[in-house]
């Protein structure tokens, strides 16, 4: 009688064993699948903590464009950002494959439920910095200068619905100097985003200001924002740097509001 019944007890406990097993396992099993989900969302919006070289590997997303595709392609990267604490004078700072969004600013304003804008926005864009890091840029005796720039810089903004149609305008020049190598400051300009807008393209100008013939340094890459409407939300900002040109760098921020 005793080892029936310790029989039916160590069947019992058994029994109980697996059925706490299973429900657990596939708790498990659905956050697993979440938190993967998450990673390849965000890896597709360019929000991922991981680097694009580890998006691009594990989901095609965040990869780097070869020069002959890299202007209109759609996976094309966004922005850059750079810490509080780095000096806006620095030639050699650290940035980041990833686009950058304000904390303070989430709190503001709700999701949007669709892709794209439900009304028109303003969107400020605000030139930042600029360096010269070709030499002779009015091509002078070859003597190395680094400070002969005339630069000219403005942005060509492209609003695009979900249906591809594309409202354009450009900004005034946010910089128009003479002889100068290097810039820091704060430049704005506003522009008016219509509504079901799903997509933004910045294209960042350099014009280099001559006597006779203007020298184009612009690096003609487009930097997009995809799915506005749902991803940014009210004075989000965006930092930006035009990691493409090889003729200097540009940075600059915008944000709807």
């Amino acid at each position: 009688m005793s080892i029936k019944l310790n029989s039916i007890l160590f069947a019992s406990l058994f029994f109980f064993a697996c059925a706490d097993e299973s429900p657990t396992s596939s708790v498990q099993e659905n956050i697993s699948e979440k938190e993967e989900q998450q990673k390849e969302e965000d890896c597709r919006y360019g929000t991922s903590k991981y680097s694009d070289s580890w998006c691009c590997t594990n989901y095609g997303y965040q990869c780097k464009q070869s020069s002959s595709s890299k202007k209109y392609s759609s996976s094309s990267y966004t922005g850059y950002y750079y810490s509080s604490s780095s000096a806006k004078s620095s030639s050699s700072r650290k940035y980041s494959y990833s686009s950058y969004y304000s904390s303070s600013s989430k709190k503001n304003s709700s999701s949007s439920a669709f892709n794209y804008l439900t009304e028109s926005k303003n969107m400020k864009i605000t030139l930042t910095y600029f360096k010269q890091v070709t030499p002779d840029w009015d091509n002078i005796l070859n003597n190395k200068n680094y400070t002969d720039g005339d630069p000219r810089i403005f942005f060509e903004l492209n609003f695009i619905d979900s249906n591809g149609k594309k409202t354009s305008t450009k900004t005034t020049d946010l910089l128009k100097e003479t002889n100068v190598g290097e810039w820091s400051g704060r430049v704005s300009y506003t522009a008016t985003v219509p509504m079901f807008t799903d997509t933004i393209s910045v294209r960042p100008r350099v014009i280099d200001i001559d006597d006779l013939i203007n020298d184009d340094y612009s690096s003609d890459y487009y930097y997009y924002q995809y799915n506005v409407g749902k991803r940014l939300k009210d004075n989000e900002v965006i930092y930006v740097s035009d990691y493409e040109n090889k003729n200097c760098i540009i940075e600059w921020e915008w944000y709807l509001y």
